[in-house]
């Protein structure tokens, strides 16, 4: 194995931990060609010796002492994995750079990826100041790849697929209680059929206070509708949707890329600098002033009427 220093780095790099790296890995795995055996009763603190479950590396872990959890292969779980300690970071491996211009992520797909066998949520995270990033994330039918109930979480760097057979119900991140300052940039979403919204907040009470949704590339494919890329159900102030490409292929029409219906702070939600199919609507509010538009713009077909700038 190479050689890593207990600072969670190879000798000589900039430390990316002060904490423990917690290694979590299918049943069956393959390390610089030796085949090994994930068990939650391994320690988890070496790659040759992985746990099988995110849940049995958070009850390893310690809160807010900079531990790292690194998921590699593919891994299905049977149960939601549930991030109950503050500060934790759940990383896979990372692809290869981006332009720091560009929307959405190094890949269209990370090598690291989770999803479940059951028919529950992928992830539920109920601890503040949580991190994850660099995995693909498969959501069940009708459930959430990211259950989101806690502050100052950090989603970045994540390829998601959402093509299971068409479920309103399934969500990449379901916001379900009090979220502030979630921060959710540099995604990659491919959808087909009409599922949920890729990002849904539902909470009664401060769902999202702050906090955004940016960088990202929501891909629509297929021929079906999808009613929402991003739904606003209540409880949300402060929040940014901003340097976002929402595209649909032939025949498809994301009928509402952000709809905030159920939303009315006013002035809650600004969207900006996003790009959007001319047959979809950009935006859909109770109130016109319950939404701040900044420079976004319709795209279409060559010699169509796309480049205009949107203000609905």
């Amino acid at each position: 194995m190479g050689f890593l220093t207990k600072w969670g780095s190879a000798w000589g790099d900039i430390p990316l931990t002060t904490g423990r790296i917690f290694w979590v890995a299918p049943s069956s795995y393959t390390l610089e060609g030796r085949a090994y055996s994930s068990s939650d009763n391994n320690d988890g603190l070496s790659p040759e010796r992985a746990l099988t479950t995110i849940n049995q590396a958070v009850t390893n872990a310690t809160a807010d002492v900079g531990d790292t959890i690194m998921v590699i292969g593919s891994n299905t779980f049977t149960a939601t994995q549930t991030i109950s300690k503050a500060g934790l970071r759940i990383f896979g491996l990372p692809g290869g750079y981006t332009d720091s211009h560009s929307h959405g992520t190094r890949t269209t797909r990370y090598a690291s990826s989770i999803t479940t066998s059951a028919s529950v949520d992928v992830l539920t995270i109920t601890a503040a100041r949580v991190e994850v990033a660099f995995l693909h994330i498969v959501p069940a039918a009708g459930k959430a790849g990211v259950n989101l109930a806690a502050d100052d979480v950090n989603l970045h760097d994540l390829t998601w697929n959402m093509s299971t057979a068409a479920n309103t119900a399934t969500f990449g991140v379901s916001v379900t209680g009090a979220s502030a300052r979630p921060r959710i940039s540099n995604n990659y979403v491919y959808v087909s059929d009409n599922q949920g919204p890729f990002l849904r907040c539902a909470a009664s009470t401060a769902g999202m206070d702050g906090g955004f949704l940016r960088r990202s590339t929501i891909v629509l494919a297929g021929t079906t509708a999808w009613d929402d890329a991003v739904e606003i159900t209540t409880g949300v102030d402060n929040f940014q949707v901003a340097d976002m490409d929402f595209i649909a292929s032939s025949g498809a029409v994301i009928t509402n890329c952000v709809n905030i219906l159920g939303n009315t702070n006013d002035h809650g939600v600004m969207v900006a600098r996003c790009i959007h199919p001319v047959a979809s609507t950009l935006t859909t509010a109770t109130s016109t002033s319950d939404i701040v538009l900044v420079n976004n713009y319709i795209a279409t077909i060559r010699g169509g009427s796309g480049g205009t700038l949107t203000t609905g």
